[in-house]
């Protein structure tokens, strides 16, 4: 039985943790193994980009180091659906289109360059849910949980939600109310995934 890949993504405090749980235990409840995951990953390249060892590189420099942690990460994905789980991903390669074409802190790689490097590397997913959250309403719950990333910035995430909404529009994504309660949205999200006969 071949499995299925399902990315949620959205800009910081859009609630993705969320319905990613919500949707594991969606699927738990058809009787389907489940891998919950997300970017960057909790192996060693994501680590190493979590914990900022690399210093103050260059956006060029950083958005690498993203696609090295998704070239190990998409190898995972394709073993894991290979062998019929469901994995269900928080980011994926729109978040390095979406982020990484903002500039901060340096000129913003070109996307076309985003896109050379990536194509090679990921896999296309069966379903992407984008959770569209105003960047106001996410930072506050971002604050509500303690400590910011760098970017974690309202001006900054209005950019990224642009981007993001863009990307949507080309690439087929399921755009989703961000703001809405959480159990509003992962209702939404299972009535897209059987529209999809995904499940």
């Amino acid at each position: 039985m071949s499995g299925m890949f399902i990315v949620v993504e959205g800009i910081d405090g859009a609630g993705k943790s969320t319905l990613c749980q919500n949707l594991r235990s969606f699927f738990e409840s058809e009787g389907l193994p489940v891998v919950c995951t997300e970017e960057p990953t909790h192996d060693e390249i994501g680590m190493f980009i979590r914990r900022g060892e690399a210093g103050p590189v260059s956006p060029t420099a950083e958005s690498l180091l993203f696609a090295a942690d998704r070239a190990v990460h998409t190898e995972k994905i394709r073993e894991w659906t290979s062998s019929g789980k469901v994995v269900i991903c928080d980011r994926y390669y729109a978040s390095t289109l979406a982020y990484q074409a903002v500039p901060l802190g340096g000129p913003a790689p070109d996307r076309d360059w985003l896109e050379a490097v990536n194509g090679p590397i990921v896999t296309e997913p069966d379903i992407t849910f984008l959770l569209d959250a105003d960047p106001q309403e996410s930072m506050l719950r971002v604050g509500r949980r303690g400590g910011r990333s760098k970017f974690e910035d309202e001006e900054y995430l209005g950019k990224v939600r642009e981007n993001y909404l863009r990307i949507a529009h080309e690439r087929g994504f399921i755009v989703l109310d961000g703001n809405s309660p959480p159990s509003e949205v992962t209702s939404e999200a299972k009535r897209a995934i059987e529209r999809k006969k995904v499940v």
